[in-house]
């Protein structure tokens, strides 16, 4: 198969953030009932440069035919099996407040993200579910992560008490950390952090069109 070898190969962060958009843009070819394309109407429907679509298909193996492009159905299919073979997403998130209990409800949207709990220090939160996700004590934390092997963890909690969640699972397999603040993390090599904050984002982009109006 084309993308068996993919997971050996070098693929820049850039695309495979990008592979994302891809899979939603195609389902909706899809669904429209399109049945082949032009790296060019991708390119529109993400946003981006066609030159870019082609070269972000290539590290996966994927080369369309000169003229005609590419069959939506296969591409479907060649992006489901990149999914299948990473396997789903397991992770934890910390902090069920408003937005903890927001990421939790819009994981089950996507089919490989699953939030298998979300743990909260506040004692009024312990024992609850969210939609069927159950809330622990964050210090059971340590536990689940060792005993599930969890390698994701989401920090929806506040700013000043990140370091201090960061500090207890050093220690666990977590391999990755989504912070949804911008504070920076002192982590030891091996976990990567990745920052996420939607208020400076709505702030970028409305400096970004004052840039433009300007």
């Amino acid at each position: 198969m084309i993308l068996k070898d993919f997971l050996k190969s070098y693929v820049p962060d850039e695309t495979l953030r990008r592979v994302l958009y891809y899979i939603k843009c195609l389902k909706k070819f899809k669904d429209d009932g399109v049945q082949s394309i032009q790296s060019l109407d991708i390119a529109k429907k993400c946003g981006i440069k066609s030159s870019v679509v082609r070269k972000d298909f290539s590290y996966f193996g994927i080369l369309g035919v000169r003229g005609k492009g590419y069959k939506v159905e296969q591409l479907c299919e060649l992006f489901k099996e990149l999914l299948d073979k990473i396997g789903p997403i397991n992770a934890v998130v910390i902090g069920a407040g408003k937005l903890g209990t927001a990421l939790v409800l819009h994981s089950k949207e996507n089919y490989n993200i699953e939030i298998v709990a979300a743990f909260d220090k506040n004692k009024e939160k312990i024992g609850e579910d969210i939609s069927g996700i159950p809330v622990y004590s964050i210090n059971n934390l340590n536990k689940f992560i060792k005993s599930n092997n969890i390698k994701i963890v989401i920090l929806a909690i506040p700013s000043e008490e990140v370091q201090s969640v960061v500090d207890m699972i050093k220690d666990t397999s977590i391999k990755l950390i989504l912070s949804l603040t911008l504070t920076p993390i002192n982590v030891p090599e091996g976990i990567e952090v990745s920052y996420f904050d939607i208020l400076s984002e709505i702030e970028f982009l409305f400096l970004k069109l004052k840039f433009k109006e300007k």
